[in-house]
């Protein structure tokens, strides 16, 4: 090819890798309209008035940046889990009633069931993937969403609106998301579901089971870990479950644990002050942690079980 043929040659295909790109581009700002304008649509397609209660707007959106200005000292919590968007509106009642409605856009379904896990005390099926209902407060989460349902206090009506408004909310969402891959290795014997916490912050695992002010267990965005509460027959005890991105990581993480949670046990399990009994177990990426048992045959027992569960499927 002469030069000047490559030269023609190249100038054909740069208005074509140029439009290429500019399509490329175009899909994303459209993709990030949409899903925008997606989050305004549950507004927008909710029933305007429930029994009574009327539909007041316009919503308010939130970003990481801004949740602070909604929630004082509670956003941290839904950041942690990488909340992308909150969309908040009201529905009223006269002049003082209201019931707030709060639809968080956590990303993926994976940190939606995060965020629902952290502070549920029971398990419904009735709405979304998992629900919750407790003095008038509704919440669910269905696939990237984790939706909250406020109407306090609570009164018979106000139950009704909740649920029927709930419902619509979980119809407007399309399909079910996967739940994180890291559940199936939990064994079920002895499991206590509702007890399941998933988190990827090691403040929020000591605020269900407090292992130290340090970050020891080097919990971090990119590893996942569940605390799960089992029953046995000396009584109930704490099993934690974490995966890491890295070997290396997993490896750092268990000498730590070994160091200053459990000094001095060369088998990885000890009897600590108040009488209890902990103990740890790698397998690979995954650490198995069990916590506050009564004997060390149970410690024994769950570690066992719960790596060969992680060998499994890690």
């Amino acid at each position: 090819m002469s030069y000047k043929s490559r030269r023609l040659h190249t100038f054909k295909l740069i208005p074509l890798r140029y439009n290429a790109l500019l399509i490329f581009f175009l899909i994303l700002l459209l993709a990030d309209s949409a899903m925008a304008a997606a989050d305004i649509e549950f507004f927008r397609m909710l029933s305007p008035e429930i029994h009574g209660w009327k539909k007041a707007g316009p919503p308010e959106i939130y970003d990481r940046k801004t949740l602070f200005r909604y929630i004082d000292g509670g956003a941290e919590l839904y950041i942690s889990y990488s909340m992308e968007k909150l969309t908040a509106f009201r529905y009223i009642k006269g002049k003082d009633e209201e019931i707030k409605v709060d639809l968080f856009d956590m990303g993926n379904s994976y940190n939606a069931y995060g965020v629902f896990s952290h502070g549920r005390e029971s398990l419904s099926r009735e709405i979304g993937q998992d629900s919750e209902y407790s003095s008038g407060l509704l919440s669910f989460w269905k696939d990237r969403y984790y939706v909250s349902l406020l109407g306090y206090p609570e009164t018979p009506e106000k139950h009704q609106v909740l649920m029927k408004l709930g419902r619509e909310i979980s119809r407007l969402i399309p399909r079910e998301g996967p739940l994180p891959p890291i559940l199936s290795s939990l064994p079920t014997e002895g499991l206590i579901p509702e007890s399941i916490r998933y988190v990827h912050h090691h403040v929020w695992l000591n605020s269900h089971y407090f292992i130290s002010n340090d970050n020891i267990l080097l919990i971090d965005p990119k590893t996942e870990a569940l605390l799960a509460a089992y029953r046995s027959a000396g009584g109930k005890y704490i099993l934690m479950l974490i995966k890491y991105p890295s070997l290396q990581q997993a490896q750092a993480a268990e000498a730590g644990f070994l160091k200053q949670y459990l000094a001095g046990a060369s088998s990885g399990i000890k009897q600590l002050e108040n009488g209890r009994f902990s103990g740890i177990k790698r397998s690979g990426t995954g650490l198995a942690v069990v916590l506050d048992a009564t004997d060390k045959k149970t410690v024994v027992k769950a570690l066992a079980k719960t790596t060969k569960q992680q060998r499994q499927h890690f």
